[in-house]
């Protein structure tokens, strides 16, 4: 069959802005969207792992409500499901014991929990979809799903674990990509979308998921990040138009039952951060976006977080007027670090200085923060605070909110994952000379900062001078790299040197940043700004 005939609380800071309620959808221009993978929930992270209750469901949705998100999105669960479906099992269900993880019990005590919480629901008559676009629905949010196209998760044949794969992959190896020049975790176990009867399985899910819950969602979000694999690397390009197939396929069935529901339910998608990473991997965004099937698209990565989303260069390559968002993922760096408070501030400035309709939180996960007993404090030593918290949502999505905030803006270290392209020059080898830029999202032509300081790590202990803005600098402060948590995955070979900025050497926008060195082999890895606007206590924590 072909796919085109589917036609058919509280506020946390009294001194920030009064918490923001949702308008009507369809007009909804900017956002702060707050996309929660489910098993947060299954599992009842935040209070403990105990037996969960509608009661809790509701709370994990409380804790975003009034503050600056306007949009929750519930993750579906991908090929296992958090609700009944006719496609595959409940995630954790074990079909009576007859599933099990071998040696692996603490995997399959997880799975285990998410299948009997999820029963706990389904008692009551409802699931965590269900349950969270009710409540959010009466927090006054947008209500979406978020499908995860490819989740790879459930491909990784390392674990053993029958429990964790699904029927439709284990019993169809022959639509695996099985492609061994793809890079990234599980790439060559990844349902391949050249196959039609893929494609028409994951449109089935789609349509059962928009069916159920038809009359509760906003919209529908088709997460391409997770994971950004859809065909053998070499046929990607040549395949792009059974995506679009599939995404037409997709906006039609989202039309038909948004006419049942006399409303229209938005349609978008969660894509690469560059055109040319859309096209490699066989996502013709350009035509989707020129058909008017999509309502706003939101910049990705995967797993390793892009600190400088191109925003601005991909609007202009686009080349049509659609509302852009940027995810704000939740770690970064080679090996991965959690981000700081001030790298969110500094990731969200950037993307809205650059023209981003608002920013997307991925992985925003509460449970560490509830395990400091819900206080805020630094690494030990540090002005830095990396536990993941509520109170961020009061600053997070919006220019004025993070206006004499503390910041750090930073450059992509050059990792990344599935073949996608990092948005910077890093590694940066310094042949005598080199140049870099770093985009500053703040006003600080009228509002400068107490004191900047420029960040540098390089490969070796070698000297070199830096300038920004053709401005030398010759001050630097030997305390500051431990002080602001600069010296985390660092080996005996690496230094991290702190440049003291004249404010008024800064400018909003692009800053040059130029290197010299006699030295042969010196390579820049990282280069952070930071702004600091006033004391941790006051303006934020680094």
């Amino acid at each position: 069959m072909k796919l085109l005939l589917y036609g058919i609380t509280f506020c946390w800071f009294a001194a920030l802005p009064a918490c923001s309620n949702a308008v009507d959808p369809a007009a909804v221009k900017h956002r702060l969207i707050h996309n929660n993978d489910g098993t947060e929930i299954l599992g009842n992270n935040w209070f403990g792992q105990r037996p969960l209750t509608l009661d809790d469901v509701n709370r994990y949705v409380d804790m975003i409500a009034n503050s600056q998100v306007t949009t929750f999105m519930i993750c579906s669960g991908s090929d296992f499901f958090y609700y009944r479906s006719k496609y595959g099992r409940i995630m954790g269900d074990d079909k009576n014991g007859k599933l099990d993880c071998g040696k692996n019990t603490a995997l399959y005590n997880t799975l285990r929990r998410f299948y009997r919480n999820a029963m706990v629901l389904d008692k009551q008559g409802t699931d965590i979809i269900e349950a969270t676009l009710k409540r959010a629905k009466e927090k006054k949010l947008e209500a979406f799903i978020t499908y995860r196209m490819n989740d790879l998760h459930f491909a990784d044949t390392s674990v053993d674990c029958p429990l964790r794969y699904c029927e439709f992959w284990k019993e169809h190896p022959q639509y695996w990509t099985n492609d061994t020049t793809l890079n990234g975790w599980n790439a060559r176990r990844a349902l391949d979308f050249a196959h039609p009867e893929v494609r028409e399985y994951k449109l089935n899910i789609i349509k059962e998921q928009l069916e159920k819950y038809g009359a509760l969602t906003d919209g529908y979000e088709l997460d391409f990040m997770r994971f950004i694999v859809y065909f053998k690397k070499d046929e990607a390009e040549k395949n792009a138009p059974l995506i679009t197939e599939l995404v037409q396929a997709v906006k039609n069935i989202a039309d038909s039952v948004g006419k049942l529901h006399n409303k229209k339910i938005l349609l978008t998608a969660r894509i690469p951060a560059t055109i040319s990473d859309c096209q490699k991997k066989g996502l013709d965004v350009q035509e989707w976006v020129k058909r008017g099937w999509l309502d706003f698209i939101t910049l990705g990565v995967h797993w390793r977080g892009e600190p400088a989303m191109p925003v601005a260069e991909f609007k202009k390559q686009l080349g049509f007027e659609i509302p852009v968002y940027a995810s704000l993922d939740d770690g970064t760096y080679n090996p991965r670090e959690v981000y700081s408070h001030g790298m969110y501030r500094g990731m969200d400035s950037h993307a809205l200085a650059q023209g981003a309709a608002g920013s997307y939180l991925f992985n925003y996960f509460f449970t560490a923060y509830n395990e400091t007993g819900q206080k805020l404090k630094p690494e030990e030593g540090t002005l830095v605070c990396r536990t993941i918290a509520p109170e961020l949502l009061q600053e997070l999505g919006s220019p004025e909110t993070l206006r004499k905030r503390n910041k750090v803006y930073m450059l992509s270290d050059g990792a990344t994952s599935y073949d996608l392209t990092p948005n910077g020059p890093l590694p940066l080898l310094i042949q005598q000379k080199a140049e870099a830029g770093i985009f500053v999202g703040d006003d600080v032509n009228t509002e400068q900062p107490q004191e900047v300081i420029l960040f540098i790590r390089t490969n070796t202990k070698d000297s070199f001078s830096v300038s920004i803005n053709d401005q030398l600098l010759r001050n630097s402060n030997a305390d500051y790299p431990r002080l602001y948590d600069k010296l985390r995955g660092m080996n005996d070979h690496q230094k991290v040197t702190a440049f003291i900025v004249p404010a008024e050497a800064i400018v909003s926008g692009n800053n040059k940043i130029a290197f010299s060195s006699p030295a042969n082999g010196l390579v820049v890895q990282r280069i952070e700004l930071a702004l600091k606007y006033g004391p941790v206590e006051e303006c934020g924590y680094f």
